[in-house]
């Protein structure tokens, strides 16, 4: 698999209180990713479900936030796993996408009956 290319990575300085940075420290850890990993999940998992509620794809947010995420564990175990979310993501959209056609083409269907119904009524009055 080959890695994407990288991309600039903005650097930002977060304070945390002393419990707070414990605890992201052991969910980190638990997640075997470092703090500041945890921490760039933390705010895509927000940002996209934010973006989400507005209306917009979740799964191509997710996506793309997901790459950007990951790009420099290409080709570790993380990044392998990271590559198994996306193509999940993937088919998640490809099915939402194939319901909405099937919820259309329905729709267009209803609509040609209701059509053809009217025809036949007008040509018979």
């Amino acid at each position: 698999m080959k890695a994407p290319p990288r991309t600039a990575m903005k650097v930002t300085t977060v304070r945390f209180g002393t419990d707070l940075w414990r605890l992201l420290e052991d969910e980190a850890e638990y997640a075997g990713v470092s703090v500041s990993q945890y921490i760039r999940e933390a705010a895509l998992a927000r940002a996209a479900a934010a973006a989400a509620a507005r209306g917009r794809g979740p799964f191509e947010l997710l996506a793309g936030a997901l790459r950007e995420v990951r790009r420099d564990e290409a080709g570790s175990a993380a990044g392998v796993e990271a590559e198994l979310v996306l193509a999940r993501l993937a088919r998640l959209a490809a099915a939402e996408a194939r319901s909405e056609t099937r919820a259309v083409r329905a729709q267009s269907e209803r609509a040609r009956a209701r059509h053809e119904e009217t025809v036949r009524r007008v040509r018979e009055s």
